[in-house]
């Protein structure tokens, strides 16, 4: 039986004017999306995947929610009606998600215009990007028609939207909850490993925007528009080419005077830059202008993905409260202490030695043989008593700023199934974030050597109990190091973390 969305579709009137939002609110929250050229065979290519996207979503059955699936040869796709133009499609469809060739876009912007549209969002690449001068005014030309007609415009060439409270995703396996994160990005690719990434670790997103060529909206639109979106409270972002420099600069300091906003800018060098003109048609500018603008307006200019990621994760865990550069390193002992303290100075950090009233302190259940009371410090970490009560005096010493420690599972973890392990797992996260919430002194944890079958549920649960995590001493201390930099540099603006 197929199913036809009409009945699920919100009346036309309801959120009409949307008073008091920001004018892009509602391409955040369309009442009715529909997808134009979706296959109708088992094709698992990606026009398909925006379709099977929303599904997993459960985007039709959110809210009051209709999904349209548009395709002239077909009257059903997985189980749903099939319309043969969009003009079928039933009142309202707020949302458009054009996955036709780029010669046949023409006829969808007539309909789109005629169907009174709020925004359109083209997967379709082959247009500016390429360098061919017909399709780039092609480009030109519909852009102009749908912004007369008062329709914003997603692309050409980008991945869209993923708005997980409303159910809008464009890769599958993106997870189902919202969060206080946002991303702007000019790749779609790279707004996809963001999301796995980071939502391995924990994270969850408030709206994920890839733009692709920007022939309408643009990243200094979405950054105005996160500046009043109370769901969001960090603010990333992948850019290649700025567009509209000076439009640019005012969106992203505004924004960055009351939200923490990491930036990562591909195409700084010659090779990276001729890249991101083939990939988007964007002209990267110089790493010391960009590093200069981030500078002047408080927001943090991430050097790599992975930066990207560590900084996302600290500004949004207890790391954000570290106020200074001495580490306490517990767990680990011998050559592997010798290169953490070695990352850690490398990072700017300091491992200072251990004050004598805390050793004596220390000395009293944590024995001479085999293991350290002099920062780092090396002790049993299977036993978890003692590990809190060395955490726990650690974090009075007056030199100690932030402490790092390994995960931990206990004693015979290797023989633990699996539900134990998560069990342990969960157990260790909240024993760590109570002491961090307790001491005030920020903890992180290194997830090197923990079970891979394991690993994504500890570093969820180190997140959601405010625990920053990380893969290695060197990404942590990175990480550190950066929080302490950026707010060095906001000196006079106002506080955010």
């Amino acid at each position: 039986m197929t199913q036809d969305a009409n009945s699920n579709a919100a009346p036309a009137n309801e959120g009409a004017g949307m008073e008091g939002k920001h004018p892009l609110d509602a391409i955040f929250h369309p009442r009715a999306v529909a997808l134009v050229g979706v296959p109708s065979g088992e094709s698992q290519g990606a026009s398909l995947g925006f379709f099977t996207s929303l599904l997993e979503q459960g985007f039709h059955e959110r809210l009051n929610h209709g999904l349209y699936p548009v395709n002239p040869k077909a009257d059903e796709i997985r189980g749903f009606k099939a319309y043969h133009s969009l003009l079928e499609t039933p009142d309202p469809v707020d949302h458009v998600i054009s996955l036709i060739p780029a010669r046949a876009v023409p006829m969808l912007v007539e309909q789109a215009i005629q169907k009174k549209v709020r925004s359109i969002h083209f997967f379709t690449a082959g247009f500016s990007e390429t360098g061919d001068e017909e399709m780039a005014n092609l480009e030109r030309t519909m852009v102009e028609k749908l912004t007369a007609a008062g329709i914003r415009v997603l692309g050409p060439n980008c991945m869209g939207l993923y708005v997980p409270y409303e159910g809008l995703a464009f890769m599958n396996q993106f997870p189902k909850e919202p969060g206080n994160v946002m991303f702007v990005s000019q790749s779609g690719a790279n707004a996809g490993d963001v999301v796995r990434g980071l939502g391995n670790r924990g994270v969850r997103f408030s709206k994920v925007i890839s733009f692709g060529n920007g022939s309408d909206l643009r990243a200094h639109h979405f950054f105005d528009y996160a500046i009043t979106d109370d769901e969001t409270d960090l603010v990333t972002s992948y850019i290649e080419g700025v567009q509209d420099g000076p439009k640019f600069l005012t969106a992203l300091k505004a924004l960055a005077r009351v939200k923490p906003v990491i930036l990562l800018k591909g195409g700084l060098t010659g090779a990276g830059a001729r890249a991101a003109h083939s990939h988007t048609g964007s002209l990267a500018g110089s790493t010391q202008i960009f590093d200069a603008v981030c500078r002047q307006v408080g927001a943090w200019r991430a050097e790599t993905m992975d930066d990207l990621h560590d900084v996302s994760i600290a500004v949004t865990t207890g790391l954000k409260h570290v106020q200074g550069r001495g580490v306490c390193l517990v767990g680990g002992g011998g050559g592997t202490a010798v290169l953490a303290s070695d990352a850690l100075a490398t990072a700017g950090l300091d491992v200072p030695p251990t004050p004598e009233a805390t050793r004596k302190e220390l000395s009293e259940f944590i024995p001479v043989a085999g293991t350290s009371i002099n920062n780092p410090i090396d002790t049993n970490m299977g036993d978890a008593e003692t590990t809190d009560r060395t955490l726990r005096i650690m974090a009075r010493a007056e030199n100690i700023d932030v402490i790092v420690t390994n995960a931990s599972f206990g004693r015979n973890a290797d023989e633990a199934d699996l539900d134990e392990l998560k069990r342990r797992a969960t157990d260790q996260a909240e024993r760590l974030a109570k002491l961090q919430q307790e001491t005030g002194v920020p903890i992180v944890v290194l997830t090197r050597g923990t079970p891979h079958a394991v690993l994504e549920h500890f570093q969820y649960e180190a997140y959601r109990c405010g625990l920053a995590a990380y893969p290695t001493i060197q990404r942590a201390a990175r990480a550190i190091s950066a929080i302490l930099q950026w707010r060095e540099r906001r000196e006079g603006l106002p506080t955010i973390f």
